[in-house]
C-alpha cells in the first residue's frame, strides 16, 4: 500500500495513518488497526478501497476465528479433496445453488453454515452427508464420490500428522496469519529463497528470518500470511516455531539438501541447496509480489545483518525473553521499513 497519495479534496498530499480502533461486524466488536489517509494541507481524513480492505479483513478474520468459520482457501480445499464441483457441494450440504461457490470466493457464511462446512471437512462425516444426498447423483457419479471419500478416510490421517509436525497450529488463527499451513507452499518458499539468495548465506538463521519477514510483510499489506506458519521469538530472532521439523521434512523429501562450508577459523557452517523447481502456480499475484520485494531487500544481505534487523522489531523485543509465539494481528502492523 502506498504511504503517500494525492488528496482528493485539495491539491495537497496525504500520508497513510494507522490507528487502533474497534469496529462492529455482525453485532460483534473487534479490535483492528484502521488504515486511513490524512491530508497535510486540509487535514481531511479519508480512505481508499485498499485501505478499507485491509481494515475490514482484520475484523473478518477475527470473526471467522471466533465462530469457527472456515476461511475461503479451506472451503475451496474441502471441495477440491472430494473432487466435486461447487454446485454439487451446495446440493450435498443444502446451501442453495451458488452458496458454496460464494463462500469460496470470500462471502462469510453464518456460524451455523460455517460449522456445517467444517464438519464436511471430515471424510467420515462427509460420507454421511453424501449418503443422504444420494438422489442428487447419477449412480456412476455417486459410486465414484463414495470411493473417493472412502480413500480419504484412510489417507487423511497421514496428512494431518504431517501438518501438525510442521506447525504449532493446523487451523487458521492469529498465530498462523489466518492461513492453514500448507506443506507444498512452505517447501516452495524455501526453494524460492535458496535459489534467489547468495549461496554462502543460505543457512537456517537467514532462511528463518526470510520466512518471518515474508509472512509478516504479507499480513501487514494484505491481512493474511502466505505459509500459515507460526513464529516464535528466540535468541537470534523470530523463527518458525517447529523449524527443526520443517528442515527434517524437506530433507527427507529431498526438496532441499545441506552442505558444510569451511570457515577461516577452522569451523564449519551448514548451508542449504535446492534442486526443486519453484511452482509459482501455488501463489497469488499478491504473494508473488511480496516474495519479489523480500528478495530485492534481503537476497544479498548477510546472515548477521538480517538477524540484527530482526532484533529491531517490536515483536522480538517484547517476546524473546519468554520465547513466546508472535501474533500476526498484534505485531505485523508494527513491522519496520515496510
Amino acid at each position: 500500500m502506498k504511504q503517500r497519495i494525492d488528496c482528493p479534496y485539495c491539491d495537497g498530499s496525504a500520508n497513510l495513518h494507522k490507528e487502533a480502533r474497534e469496529i462492529i461486524y455482525r453485532k460483534e466488536s473487534f479490535k483492528i488497526v484502521a488504515h486511513f489517509f490524512k491530508c497535510e494541507k486540509c487535514s481531511e481524513e479519508f480512505t481508499t478501497t485498499e485501505a478499507d480492505t485491509i481494515s475490514l479483513m482484520q475484523a473478518h478474520n477475527q470473526y471467522r476465528e471466533k465462530n469457527n468459520i472456515p476461511f475461503p482457501e479451506e472451503i475451496a480445499g474441502i471441495r477440491s479433496k472430494y473432487d466435486l464441483p461447487a454446485s454439487k457441494m451446495s446440493e450435498v450440504l443444502g446451501l442453495g445453488a451458488n452458496g458454496y461457490s460464494n463462500y469460496e470466493n470470500g462471502e462469510i457464511p453464518t456460524p451455523a453454515y460455517g460449522n456445517l462446512i467444517s464438519a464436511a471437512s471430515e471424510p467420515q462425516t462427509f460420507m454421511n452427508f453424501l449418503d443422504k444426498a444420494k438422489d442428487q447423483f447419477s449412480d456412476n457419479a455417486f459410486k465414484k464420490a463414495k470411493e473417493k471419500v472412502a480413500y480419504l478416510i484412510h489417507a487423511e490421517d497421514e496428512t494431518n500428522i504431517l501438518c501438525e509436525s510442521l506447525n504449532v497450529y493446523n487451523k487458521p488463527n492469529n498465530y498462523t496469519g489466518y492461513k492453514k499451513p500448507e506443506p507444498s507452499k512452505i517447501a516452495n518458499l524455501f526453494t524460492y529463497f535458496i535459489k534467489h539468495s547468495k549461496p554462502d548465506f543460505n543457512d537456517k538463521l537467514k532462511l528463518n528470518k526470510l520466512l518471518f519477514f515474508t509472512d509478516f510483510t504479507h499480513y501487514k499489506n494484505h491481512g493474511s500470511s502466505i505459509s500459515g506458519l507460526s513464529y516464535r521469538a528466540i535468541q537470534y530472532g523470530p523463527v518458525p516455531a517447529n523449524y527443526d521439523n520443517i528442515y527434517a521434512y524437506l530433507e527427507n523429501e529431498q526438496l532441499i539438501s545441506s552442505q558444510f562450508l569451511k570457515l577461516s577459523n577452522g569451523g564449519a557452517r551448514e548451508v542449504f541447496l535446492s534442486n526443486a523447481e519453484f511452482d509459482k502456480s501455488l501463489f497469488s499475484d499478491e504473494e508473488l509480489e511480496t516474495l519479489a520485494n523480500i528478495k530485492v531487500k534481503f537476497a544479498n544481505m548477510s546472515t548477521w545483518d538480517i538477524v540484527d534487523l530482526s532484533h529491531l522489531e517490536k515483536a522480538w523485543k517484547e517476546l524473546e525473553a519468554n520465547r513466546e509465539l508472535i501474533g500476526y494481528q498484534d505485531y505485523a502492523f508494527e513491522l519496520l521499513f515496510w
